[in-house]
């Protein structure tokens, strides 16, 4: 695991390249400890600051070719390059590492582009083609490692954080409203948007090729799967001891539930000895920690836990400043990173279970709202009825009760239920409501309408939401987090069910049902029955007590009246009403909001204002 960075320039040499190299490299050192490396050469610059994990001695980046022809610079890891390795010396590559870097070389160098589809793994790179005069930029199949760029008439700047790419440029951000505004109804990035202006993802099996002065062009590519495995736990079995390749210990997360006590279990029967498991104590069930260690004492590992307890004033700037975009529920991330690097570098998680599986209560009122009888849509006028009727009393918007009546109205129109589910607030008369001048002058996306352009096509509206999720909460929420949690820690968090071949074979049987049944199956022949039994706790806060405990001195400061005046992004009376609310489960919403309006205001103090992450605690 790594940070990369760098551009494909229209000149073959930029005026100040080592200048900017620089700027790349302090910008990624938290995601390279083990050490960094530089390239200028005609047409482009690559940086590497390096988590060593495989080859240790010899995988050192930029990488070239055996024969100087191409040039590399990676992030990730590659599970099955041993037997590309062997693929590729077959056909006559002379190796001379042992790295997965390399195997990613030489097989470019004998099946071209293509062989990117042979890779399984994680990865983002970028490779110079030194004959062909030409540059790819590379996401993996699943989006499971970042990757950012920024074209313009000279070329294209790109890195594994939006931050590297601003440190190419030697700018500072400009906030994009139109994806703050999408942000604030998601609860994440949405599609390939960051908050930085100017500045987008590649997406999830994207390819980007550029070349001296023709515009860039990029095309999709699938991970190949030659052979589905019609049996879901000898697949998850083999992707587990596929991520388990390190040359270094291997840990495990490992909560009170199904999805991580799988993929400890199956990582003890695969590693050579016990692994040590990670627990942070914290969950919607209070005895989360508890339900761990007895997990791990049926397995027969070593569990070692933490609590959450972390200064919140003292962290949210450092926070930001890895996350790029607010985000709730990220601290928990952070805090369990932190306690699994001390005993080792790379740690396997249970992240992907529910969107694979279905097992989220989301994924249950889904379906549960598929079944329901079109007479249900009457529901639609009580909850329009019920929103004017709180207007009117200038009572604070977005009710669970009113959320939920308007989902029934809108029985028919998935996208429509799945936003209310999600809590898509979209509409003129919460813009003005929640809005400052910032915002409200600009011509913002509709959120819904973004939605509706992103649902799949599919036989079923909950395999629809699945889909959906795969792709978008998945790559933009979760493995965004876990990523930026991970690299500031200096850990590799590894995500076995998030594998193309553990996806094939679930999908080969068919529509998944809510409730994560067909894993359950597999966790039976793993875990004990009392774990199987246990109910669904997320790792997450709650957000009405949270705010109280933690940031309610954040608030005072943060959102003072001034100060939202100052930002203007929010409407001042909207923050104070909010903030008078009393501390109750039903305003959730509200308090996540106010949440993501303090971090909002240490983006635009840290990335449009260029303040130090580290100061934020001392305003306070």
């Amino acid at each position: 695991m790594c940070g990369i960075g760098g551009w494909f320039a229209s000149a073959a040499r930029v005026a100040d390249g080592p200048q900017r190299l620089q700027r790349l490299l302090a910008a990624l050192a938290h995601r390279g400890p083990d050490g960094v490396g530089r390239l200028e050469a005609d047409h482009v610059g690559f940086a590497h600051t390096r988590l060593a994990l495989i080859d240790i001695a010899g995988g050192d980046q930029p990488m070239w070719s055996a024969d100087r022809r191409a040039v590399i610079v990676f992030n990730g890891e590659i599970f099955n390059y041993r037997e590309l390795r062997d693929r590729y010396h077959r056909n006559g590559y002379d190796f001379a590492t042992h790295s997965d870097t390399e195997v990613i070389l030489a097989g470019y160098l004998i099946e071209g582009p293509r062989a990117v589809e042979r890779l399984r793994g994680m990865f983002a790179f970028a490779l110079w083609d030194t004959q062909e005069r030409r540059g790819l930029l590379v996401r993996d199949a699943l989006g499971i490692k970042p990757l950012f760029v920024a074209t313009d008439a000279d070329g294209v700047h790109f890195a594994s954080e939006a931050k590297g790419v601003l440190a190419v440029a030697g700018e500072r951000a400009r906030l994009d409203a139109g994806a703050l505004h999408l942000l604030l109804n998601f609860r994440y990035p949405w599609g390939a948007s960051t908050l930085v202006h100017g500045v987008r993802q590649l997406a999830p099996g994207e390819c980007l090729e550029w070349r001296p002065q023709q515009a860039a062009r990029t095309s999709a590519w699938v991970a190949e799967v030659t052979q589905r495995e019609p049996d879901i736990e000898t697949a998850l079995l083999d992707s587990v001891k596929a991520h388990l390749v390190a040359d270094l210990p291997v840990g495990c997360y490992l909560s009170g539930g199904i999805d991580s006590g799988v993929v400890a279990a199956m990582a003890r029967r695969c590693a050579d000895k016990p692994l040590p498991t990670f627990t942070l104590a914290v969950g919607d069930d209070p005895n989360e920690a508890r339900n761990a260690a007895a997990t791990a004492a049926a397995l027969g590992l070593e569990n070692e836990q933490a609590p959450l307890d972390c200064g919140v004033a003292a962290e949210l700037g450092s926070m930001l400043w890895h996350l790029e975009a607010p985000k709730v529920n990220s601290l928990q991330l952070f805090r369990l990173a932190r306690l699994a690097r001390g005993r080792v570098k790379a740690v396997l998680s249970g992240v992907g279970g529910d969107e694979l599986f279905g097992g989220y209560n989301a994924h249950r009122i889904f379906a549960a709202c598929a079944r329901l009888p079109s007479a249900a849509r009457l529901l639609g006028a009580l909850g329009t009825a019920h929103r004017g009727l709180r207007a009117a009393a200038g009572a604070v918007p977005f009710t669970e009760l009113g959320r939920g009546l308007e989902m029934g109205g809108a029985l028919g129109d998935w996208p429509a239920v799945y936003g209310l589910l999600r809590n898509l607030w979209d509409r003129p008369a919460m813009r003005r409501w929640l809005y400052g001048p910032r915002l409200l002058d600009q011509d913002l996306p509709d959120a819904l309408d973004a939605l509706r352009e992103r649902w799949p096509q599919a036989e079923s509206p909950l395999q629809a939401m699945l889909r959906l999720e795969w792709r978008e909460k998945m790559v933009n929420d979760l493995l965004w987090q876990e990523d930026r949690a991970s690299m500031a820690a200096g850990l590799e968090v590894r995500v076995p069910m998030v594998d193309v071949h553990v996806r094939a074979s679930v999908e080969g049987h068919g529509a998944t049902m809510p409730g994560k049944q067909r894993l359950r199956e597999v966790a039976a022949r793993y875990l004990p029955a009392d774990v199987l039994q246990r109910p669904k706790s997320g790792f997450q806060v709650d957000a009405p007590e949270f705010f109280d405990a933690h940031l309610r001195g954040l608030a005072a400061y943060w959102l003072d009246t001034t100060r939202v005046r100052d930002y203007g992004v929010f409407r001042p009376e909207t923050v104070t009403a909010l903030l008078k609310l009393p501390i109750r489960r039903r305003f959730r919403w509200h308090f996540f909001m106010l949440y993501l309006m303090i971090q909002t205001h240490l983006w635009i103090e840290i990335f449009e204002r260029g303040r130090a992450p580290d100061t934020i605690a001392a305003a306070v």
